[in-house]
């Protein structure tokens, strides 16, 4: 016991000081301590995104199974990704090249580049100190197996009720037929958007508590009910609606162990982003009449455009002098909340709340969505930064060490969906689809425990 504590202990020191060492070559150049040219910042964040991607995987408990490493791994994707493929001279593709000529060689974007690496570093740092030993999983008083199968089968209903749902709305709509028409959907009718914003929800939800509960000989129906929704979704140009629930069905599935092999991941790995690749001229040209590219490094490229949000809000900032909002974006879901049933507070027209920064990159540069690390930049600087990715990481290592069981692993799950998908969009849904989140998952829990109970109580039962 003492051996695996100083163990930890040193895990935990060595990662410490390799964070610092990769930090201090990334603080020099954001402070001009010495030249730092675009190819050589490409260079500087590539390694560093590596460096600490490694440091998390030795480091952390749970290894690459662990929240916070799959987290660090989204987040790095969607905002290095780009940087990362230029580095290695790796995107050949025409479409991507003009698509990030028109921002990502301007200086702004040199700042975004420094910006996201102070995320990368207070993130680690506080992945780092926070971890520790998981608590010992324990069996709830209500997790039988029959319990635990008929939550699984809840799920599996659930999810194949929404996709339903989503094929339906879809081929009515027309937006099945191309990533252009769906978009066009989407910008010409805001109910749709909504409708379908929650389906993806609602999809993520029941995902998660097929992983929650899943137990071998249960089958794999539901899981290919949703590959088949996956297929689909990224053949139209779905591309984070389809991830960021994955990624979160990897977390819970990692919290009962490693539930494939890490030579099967790579090679899955691999093959997601050749599709991604693929997918990619779907969301540039809204078809897939153009070439077709199978280079990983152009998928990579194309994700990591994410960063673009966060070159948007430095341009605001330095251009058009627009103040750092110290909290408005996250305390904006909050007000707007309370102002439907407090008469006293005035909700602001959705048009004019300019804390509501969906709407607001989405006038001034269109539909890119938006960024977790931008949104920290936008409301307290670099320095914010810093800490908030810190806390961030304190909390999602919080979440890494608690106790597995299905209670705790659903709660963990729902409230993860919408922390991922902040990853690429803004903060302002996150409030309200934590808290739905944990009443649908009380609510399932509860049905499928007096279930449970009737069953029990049943003469067949007695007898």
């Amino acid at each position: 016991m003492l051996s695996t504590v100083n163990n930890s202990a040193m895990q935990k020191v060595i990662g410490v000081w390799v964070i610092s060492l990769t930090g201090i070559l990334v603080l020099a150049a954001y402070f001009n301590v010495f030249e730092a040219p675009r190819n050589v910042l490409e260079s500087i964040t590539a390694i560093h995104w590596v460096a600490l991607s490694a440091i998390l995987y030795f480091s952390l408990p749970r290894g690459m199974w662990s929240i916070c490493f799959i987290f660090m791994t989204v987040l790095g994707v969607f905002h290095v990704g780009l940087v990362f493929a230029s580095a290695l001279n790796g995107i050949t593709d025409k479409d991507t090249l003009y698509q990030i000529s028109r921002w990502y060689y301007s200086v702004e974007t040199d700042n975004a580049i420094h910006i996201v690496n102070l995320a990368m570093i207070g993130f680690a740092l506080g992945a780092i100190c926070f971890s520790k030993e998981p608590s010992a999983s324990i069996e709830g008083p209500r997790e039988n197996s029959a319990y635990q199968k008929r939550l699984f089968h809840i799920g599996g209903l659930s999810l194949a009720l929404f996709v339903g749902l989503f094929f339906l709305l879809t081929i009515i709509t027309g937006a099945l037929n191309s990533y252009g028409a769906y978009l066009e959907v989407m910008s010409h009718s805001p109910l749709y958007s909504l409708i379908f914003s929650y389906l993806y929800f609602f999809i993520g939800i029941s995902l998660v508590l097929l992983c929650v509960v899943y137990r071998p000989g249960y089958g794999y129906w539901y899981f290919a009910l949703f590959a088949v929704w996956a297929l689909v979704a990224f053949k139209v140009g779905l591309r984070g609606e389809v991830m960021f629930p994955s990624a979160v069905a990897a977390c819970m599935l990692g919290r009962k162990g490693a539930p494939i092999k890490s030579s099967l991941l790579l090679i899955g790995v691999i093959g997601f982003l050749v599709l991604t690749g693929i997918v990619k001229n779907a969301r540039v040209s809204g078809d897939y009449s153009g070439d077709l590219s199978v280079n990983p490094l152009n998928a990579v490229a194309e994700m990591g455009s994410s960063l673009r949000a966060v070159q948007e809000t430095v341009t605001w900032r330095k251009h058009e002098n627009f103040d750092l909002l110290l909290g408005g974006s996250y305390w904006a879901p909050f007000e707007r909340q309370f102002a439907l049933f407090i008469p006293q507070l005035e909700r602001v027209d959705v048009q004019e709340d300019g804390r509501l920064l969906n709407i607001v990159v989405q006038n001034k540069a269109g539909p890119i969505g938006f960024s977790a690390i931008a949104e920290a930049y936008i409301n307290f600087g670099e320095k914010g930064v810093i800490l908030l990715f810190f806390g961030l990481a304190a909390l999602m290592a919080k979440l890494d060490s608690s106790t597995s069981n299905i209670r705790n692993n659903l709660y963990i799950g729902v409230g993860l969906l919408p922390m991922f998908v902040t990853v690429r969009n803004s903060f302002i849904h996150v409030p309200v689809q934590i808290v739905l989140g944990m009443l649908i998952s009380t609510f399932i829990m509860y049905i499928a425990f007096k279930k449970d109970k009737t069953t029990r109580m049943s003469p067949e039962w007695v007898n």
